[in-house]
């Protein structure tokens, strides 16, 4: 019955305190979610954001729970995975610190918090007072738990056999880590396994070699617990506990060598200090210099985001509150979603003509182009009334926009379909026509930098350089097909046997370029330079080629 007593006791006092964490997390995030969301960008140092995991890892009594949060976050796009992981790499230490805080004199102040806390909670009526009331409260039930986990572990040394399972982990650091991950995994908290066995060190002779073999233990479970809890979650909030359980793996095999050689060595018996005090000093001083770590941390969190997270992470387009309702806002942030477009467009086109092109990766840049585009035709929605004017300069960009998630589609389907089958050999470009596909690429970059200036600045003489670049273009198009047909019939054996593909790709970029060129006559149209079937030159470009131009079936219709 001792042991049952046990037991349970452990485990509710372990529960209780996982009940209160979260609890208290609730109320954390209730009340500063949004700043904690704010201070988490792309922009910020590593440092600052460490610091920043450190103090939540503090404020929310471990750092599993720091974890969950960022990692979700990452999952989501809200936040960077590289951000993500230096977060809960900082929320670790964080976590040290609260072991060391819990161990102050402080628990006495456990029974006023959960009276102050219980009465704003249940009796406040304001929202934000009843989330005070909900962090003061978890706070005051976090104290409570940790006495119910002393006092569990008290009458445990004094059980037949104590003695003899207290030698055996005195003699043996090895299955002492297995012993502290065993009881992290157990009670889903390292704060309450170090806890659990610093109080049992003071009824029991356990040995500074023992107890530096369960922190070491305990840091190992926080970082595979994580991994347990976020299976069922995407790729890239896998990849932000992946990099932190590696690094963290890593570390503590480094340390299991180093304190079994100080074991063995006998160094570690004339340590002056109390068990308790040495696990204290080994979990504050194994999670500092971890710390140090944070760089490589990062780089491992997006090198797994990069190789298994890119084609299967949800992506997000987040807009600022209110832009939507302001069309001063709105028309320079659909103006701004547009430029995040055409350079998503670039990088599409650089991997689809890669030497080795990376269908997950074109998969990943879809999914931001058609979230880009969505929250376009988001702000355009929701614009409130306007008068024709500003609509006739917001629509044609929309419009742009639709054309170019088109592009989109055309990249990561036939482009890359028709790559592919290269790079497996089914089929080979001569060296002739590789020169005018080469040569039909770069014209499409050309026009993307022509397509966004366009855009930005409604300038008329870029619009007409990019119309003409169009239907030059359009003549290396049918030069390369001709070109083509004419080796057909001098027998050339690699044009025979790539003729559809030639013929396809050569099509496509004819299109993605015409494609970019639609902002190109919405802009001439717009200030009167553009004819039902020709463009009209100004006096400066009278001898200009663009005179003459023949209708286009992709441009704008006036009056559509």
């Amino acid at each position: 019955m001792t042991i049952l007593n046990f037991a349970i006791q452990l485990l509710s006092g372990a529960m209780i305190l996982l009940f209160a964490v979260r609890f208290m997390r609730i109320g954390i995030e209730r009340l500063w979610g949004g700043r904690i969301r704010s201070s988490l960008a792309e922009g910020a140092s590593t440092v600052r954001n460490v610091m920043t995991g450190t103090g939540l890892g503090f404020v929310m009594q471990g750092s599993i729970a720091v974890v969950l949060i960022v990692a979700g976050l990452a999952g989501t796009g809200s936040v960077p995975v590289g951000v993500a992981a230096s977060v809960a790499l900082g929320a670790d230490m964080g976590s040290a610190l609260a072991v060391q805080f819990l161990q102050l004199p402080v628990s006495a102040v456990g029974p006023l918090c959960i009276l102050v806390g219980g009465s704003l909670y249940l009796r406040a009526t304001e929202p934000r007072l009843r989330n005070y009331g909900r962090t003061i409260l978890g706070l005051g039930l976090i104290f409570l738990s940790l006495a119910i986990i002393r006092q569990s572990v008290a009458p445990l040394a004094n059980l037949p056999g104590a003695a003899a399972v207290v030698g055996y982990l005195n003699s043996d650091p090895v299955t002492a880590l297995l012993v502290g991950g065993a009881l992290t995994l157990l009670m889903h908290s390292s704060i309450a396994a170090l806890l659990a066995t610093m109080a049992f060190s003071l009824h029991a002779p356990l040995g500074v070699s023992a107890g530096l073999g369960i922190v070491l233990g305990a840091n190992l479970g926080s970082a595979l617990l994580p991994l347990w809890l976020l299976k069922h979650e995407n790729a890239r909030s896998k990849a932000v506990a992946g990099a932190v359980a590696a690094v963290r793996f890593a570390f503590v095999l480094l340390c299991l060598l180093m304190l079994v050689g100080a074991h063995f060595g006998g160094l570690t018996e004339g340590v002056r200090f109390g068990t308790g005090e040495a696990m204290l000093a080994g979990h504050l001083a194994f999670n500092a210099m971890l710390l140090l770590s944070a760089p490589l941390c990062v780089r491992l969190a997006r090198f797994i985001d990069g190789r298994f997270g890119a084609a299967n992470a949800p992506f997000t387009v987040s807009l600022p509150k209110g832009v939507a309702d302001d069309v001063g806002l709105a028309f320079p942030m659909i103006k701004r979603q547009l430029s995040s477009m055409l350079e998503i467009a670039a990088l599409m086109l650089d991997d689809a003509t890669a030497p080795v092109p990376d269908p997950a990766r074109m998969a990943s840049l879809e999914k931001r182009m058609n979230a880009t585009l969505a929250s376009i035709r988001e702000i355009y929605a929701k614009l409130p009334a306007v008068n024709d004017a500003e609509l006739a300069d917001i629509r044609p960009i929309v419009d742009f926009a639709i054309r170019l998630e088109r592009c989109g589609d055309i990249f990561a389907g036939k482009l890359i379909a028709l790559r592919l089958e290269q790079i497996k050999g089914e089929y080979q470009f001569s060296e002739e026509g590789k020169a005018e596909i080469d040569a039909m690429v770069q014209a499409v970059h050309q026009a993307i930098i022509l397509a966004e200036e366009t855009a930005w600045t409604g300038d008329i003489s870029t619009a007409r350089r990019l119309v003409s670049h169009k239907q030059a273009v359009t003549e290396m198009e049918s030069h390369s097909r001709a070109a083509h047909l004419a080796r057909l019939r001098q027998g050339d054996h690699l044009s025979l046997g790539s003729s559809n593909q030639h013929l396809e790709m050569i099509a496509a970029l004819k299109e993605i370029n015409s494609k970019f060129a639609t902002i190109a006559y919405a802009t001439l149209d717009r200030h009167g330079d553009l004819r039902e079937s020709r463009i009209r030159p100004s006096r400066a470009d009278q001898s200009a080629v663009l005179d003459g131009v023949p209708d286009d079936p992709e441009r704008p219709r006036q009056g559509s």
